[in-house]
């Protein structure tokens, strides 16, 4: 294949399916390698009383056919047990192929296609229909309709998972599914969309049931599919859904998808009348659209070395399709069985509207896998077929394909005559690209925390052993998987050490709109070796630490990498910081986590004055470097930090200490003499009090720095400064700084002598930022430990640890990310990783939950079964209803209140309603909304329109709706009218009823 050729071709990027003994794709492919046929004898328990002649008791069954995660897929219960399980399971199957390609319909302009057609409904004609009170007004005749005809299966598919391209209904029965991939690939090479997504589905109801056998028909008497073998006498049929997900080739190489297969070419045609019926096959037609498709393939028939028949195991059908292929390939090549061939419905049955995505499927695993299943049943050829003349065999066992070129073709032909034909390779060897070694975090996320924690099981299950590329599971991950609240998150270097993570991750819940605050630490944290190593490991740290080096080398002579390693005094201690943070905040910044708002402590609040603007960097640092050398002139002292809140210890200091900063409701900080300090922990012990003396010299935030702020107050006054961009906290105030103090020097000056007022600001900023999530941007967790003081709500995360089990600073930076993901802060962890492109991979999809949705037909009574009448549902109970109050309502109101909740339950199918529950949060829609009114009306004499009706739609609003219109009407109604409506609540019900 040349680079030219991709613009013609299309990928396969991802799959799934529900066929018989096959809920994912890998299940499918082991059961065709192992040979199992999932045709089989049914239940003895389902077997008819009195069986008719001819009457076969096997089939090839469907697990969980009944049952949907409607919540998942936001449908109300009645909805869903409304609609039937080929538009179910379709859905479902649809949603897991994406997250098979990587892609999030949800949250990606790409237009998607849909391309997909259902056999007919036998749930509605079997289960449905006999209800006759499901039907009783055009809109829930509607609703009915919406649910169960094939018209809208793929139309449905595109509004629930949010797809803008062409959504196109296929039915052209057999070949319905291999239509709709060869309507696909057309739509991307005419770029009507990018994705596109084609298949089929085909459910039996019921399942547990056989058919009949007649001789001459299409059914095989003996309950096998023995496809091309001379005692074949029909085929089985069966349930199943298929779905796959095509891209352009060159797209796909592009983007670096998990190619599964190409399609080289593709055709579709009719036999028209040239045949002895409108059910029969016709070799004219399946040799043409054969002969079509590998010239749009480009490629010579010898070139093919499986094909994945139709193959029924009908007596005519057969060998008119052998011979069909037999003519077309031998325009190519006179080589005699060199070509595999074979037939899935051997394995699972006619899968009908299905059957054509089933061949499909197995061919591409096939060539992307390199074997080739056995076809069953096969012992001896049909008579009328010469296979030795051909240029095909049956493939009877598992056969390894080591061809350099691995192609297959697949045919599919529908009852009518549809026809149709595609060729596949083998998915190309994509160009190696980069990737570093390191920690990566693996991103979690469902719908429920129960949803969350079985995606992990299933992850860990599946890396457990595995060779996978790591950056490419963290890949697929974060980028081919919906965010959903629920998350959870594992940093692992590797997959051996991912499979193990992940059975005890990190949790958390993702918040609405989280408010990500950065909180810089002052003087009296530790640095060390680890920054110099971030540095190194870490570009968008190292290159603003490394700047930060150059400007303070060349304007003052500092050398920051040997303050990094001693930190030995305040003139090197606060420079080193100022750097690290300010270096940390451009890091976080180039990773996505931009911050609403900022606080300082102390030094702190002068790496936020210089990120929101008020000081260029080359200022801040020649400010920083002079405040370290007048604050270390400044007399000597001590600093003493408490475990005690403020307002207890302020009560207690000697006149020669001072507060210096108020932490917490249970931290505190003092500072003065050393000697004074030296007391006062003695006594703080005698009572119990915790206390440590902080490793500084100095008295900070005391008077004892009066002359060292003046000095650095001149400083200041010499800089430009600009009102902050960003808001920060004032350490002086404990609110949210202004701008007139942002920029006066006087203000610089207080703020090194006045009481640090952290807890004052902490509590401010958790106040006006509901969901707060601090991030400390520097060394420890200090900070973000004095800020859950003021809010246990918030969410706190530290960028680095210190000391020792602090680990390497870059996993610790992957962790932090990880961490403010699991809140719900949006982070680009591309630029953690620096933009390295791996490529894609097959993940275990969403574990859906699944319930039971389903009406049984009346003569059936299952007693696993929630039956809900829609004509008299049970009496209904209010979830937030308030009975002390009730006394105090008009009786009328209640009464009419508790027949609207009636009939919303029997409408959305839910066994309670709130009182002020919204009928279109419920699942409630426009056609639903009919329904009701047509129901209500059927209760009440109203003359209210729709719109009247819903303008408040909760049960309450509506309930008083009803009423007051009710009590207006009075006049116009007879006293027998009267007397039903006041005097005996739901006897009008059983006056309309009874008209």
């Amino acid at each position: 294949m040349t680079h030219d050729d991709n613009e013609f071709r299309v990928a396969v990027i991802g799959m799934a399916c529900r066929f018989p003994d096959a809920d994912t794709v890998t299940d499918y492919w082991n059961n065709l390698c192992a040979g199992r046929e999932s045709v089989r004898p049914l239940a003895p328990e389902s077997m008819p009383a009195d069986p008719p002649a001819g009457y076969v008791h096997a089939g090839a069954l469907l697990t969980d056919a009944d049952k949907f995660d409607a919540e998942f897929f936001e449908m109300p219960p009645r909805e869903a047990q409304l609609t039937d399980p080929q538009h179910r399971l379709f859905t479902m199957c649809a949603w897991e192929a994406l997250e098979d390609a990587g892609h999030i319909a949800a949250e990606n302009p790409t237009p998607v296609g849909i391309f997909a057609g259902a056999g007919i409904s036998t749930y509605l004609l079997r289960n449905l229909v006999a209800h006759a009170s499901l039907f009783q007004t055009p809109s829930s005749q509607l609703h009915a309709l919406h649910g169960n005809a094939s018209d809208y299966m793929a139309t449905r598919v595109s509004y629930k998972l949010n797809l803008t391209g062409p959504s196109v209904a296929v039915q052209t029965a057999c070949s319905t599914s291999l239509v709709a991939v060869h309507q696909a690939a057309q739509a991307l090479l005419d770029f009507q969309c990018d994705v596109a997504l084609a298949g089929g589905a085909s459910v039996q109801v019921p399942q547990e049931a056989g058919y009949i056998y007649e001789e001459g028909s299409i059914l095989s008497p003996d309950g096998h599919c023995r496809a091309f073998d001379a005692d074949a006498g029909g085929t089985v049929f069966g349930s199943g859904v298929g779905v796959v997900v095509l891209k352009r080739l060159a797209d796909a190489i592009a983007d670096r998808d998990h190619i599964h297969a190409v399609i080289l070419g593709s055709a579709v045609n009719n036999d028209g009348g040239n045949k002895i019926g409108f059910t029969a096959p016709g070799i004219a037609g399946q040799r043409a659209v054969i002969r079509e498709a590998l010239s749009a393939a480009g490629i010579g028939a010898d070139t093919i070395g499986y094909v994945e028949a139709h193959g029924t195991g009908t007596k005519l059908g057969d060998p008119i399709e052998v011979a069909a292929l037999s003519a077309a390939y031998r325009e190519h090549t006179e080589a005699a069985q060199y070509c595999a061939l074979g037939s899935v419905k051997s394995n699972v049955g006619h899968l009908n509207s299905a059957g054509g995505v089933a061949g499909f499927i197995k061919a591409v695993l096939a060539v992307r896998e390199g074997r080739i299943p056995a076809s069953l049943n096969y012992t001896r050829p049909n008579p009328e077929i010469d296979f030795a003349a051909t240029p095909f065999f049956v493939n009877t066992e598992l056969r390894t394909w080591s061809d350099d070129v691995r192609r297959a073709a697949v045919s599919a032909f529908g009852i009518g005559g549809t026809n149709a034909h595609v060729i596949v390779e083998q998915p190309p060897t994509q160009a190696a690209t980069p990737v570093q070694t390191g920690p990566r975090a693996l991103l979690i996320s469902g719908r429920t925390a129960q949803d969350a924690d079985r995606i992990a099981a299933r992850l860990a299950a599946h890396l457990d052993g595995s060779d996978v590329e790591l950056a490419s599971v963290a890949k697929t991950l974060a980028h081919g998987r919906r965010r959903f609240p629920h998350r959870r998150m594992v940093v692992v270097s590797s997959t051996t050490e991912a499979a193990v993570a992940l059975r005890k991750p990190a949790a958390g819940e993702a918040l609405p709109a989280p408010a990500l605050a950065w909180l810089f630490p002052g003087q009296g944290v530790a640095l060390g070796a680890a920054v110099l190593e971030l540095a190194d490991k870490v570009r968008p740290f190292g290159d603003r630490y490394r700047a930060c080096a150059d400007i303070l080398r060349a304007r003052t002579g500092f050398d920051l990498d040997a303050a990094v390693r001693n930190a030995e005094g305040t003139e090197q201690s606060q420079v080193a910081l100022f750097a690290v943070e300010y270096a940390l905040a451009g890091m976080w910044r180039e990773f996505g986590a931009e911050p609403r708002e900022l606080l300082g402590h102390s030094l702190g609040e002068l790496v936020c004055a210089t990120i929101a603007g008020v000081f260029e960097l080359s200022d801040a640092l020649e400010l920083v470097v002079e405040r370290g050398r007048i604050m270390a002139a400044a007399p000597p002292g001590g600093m003493l930090a408490i475990s005690k809140g403020a307002d207890v210890i302020a009560e207690r200091l000697p006149d020669d200490v001072w507060l210096a900063a108020d932490n917490s409701a249970s931290r505190c900080v003092v500072a003065g003499s050393p000697a004074a300090l030296f007391r006062l922990a003695g006594e703080l012990s005698e009572e119990g009090v915790p206390s440590s003396l902080l490793p500084v010299g100095h008295a900070f935030h005391t008077p004892l720095m009066d002359e060292a702020a003046a000095r650095f107050a001149e400083l200041v006054r010499k800089v430009p400064r600009q009102a902050p961009q960003v808001p920060f906290w004032s350490n002086v105030t404990g609110a949210p700084i202004t701008a007139e103090q942002a920029v006066d020097p006087a203000y610089w000056s207080r703020q090194m002598t006045s009481t640090v007022r952290f807890r004052e600001a902490a509590i401010g900023l958790v106040g006006r930022n509901q969901g707060t999530v601090a991030l400390e941007v520097g060394p420890g967790k200090s900070l973000v430990s004095f800020l859950r003081t003021a809010d246990r709500a918030s969410a706190t995360v530290g960028t680095l640890g210190v000391g020792l089990g602090a680990g390497a600073p870059e996993t610790a930076i992957v962790d932090a990310a990880g961490r403010l993901w699991l809140s719900g802060v949006a982070v680009d962890f591309d630029a953690i990783y620096g933009g390295e492109t791996p490529a894609s991979v097959s993940l275990p999809t969403y574990p859906f939950a699944l319930k039971r949705y389903w009406v049984d037909p009346p003569e059936v009574t299952t007693t696993q079964t929630r039956r809900i009448d829609p004509v008299q549902p049970a009496p209904p109970v209010s979830v937030d209803s308030e009975p002390a109050a009730a006394s105090d309502e008009d009786e009328f109101v209640v009464s009419v209140r508790n027949q609207v909740v009636a009939v919303w339950c029997a409408a959305l199918g839910l066994e309670q309603v709130g009182n002020d529950a919204n009928f279109f949060e419920l699942g409630g829609d426009s056609l639903l909304a009919v329904h009701v009114a047509t129901q209500l009306r059927s209760i009440f004499p109203l003359d209210l329109a729709l719109g009247e009706l819903f303008a408040s739609p909760t049960a309450v609003g509506m309930a008083d709706a009803i009423a007051a219109h009710l009590m207006q009407r009075l006049d116009e109604l007879s006293d027998s009218e009267v007397e039903l409506l006041l005097n005996q609540p739901g006897a009008a019900e059983e006056r309309s009823n009874n008209a």
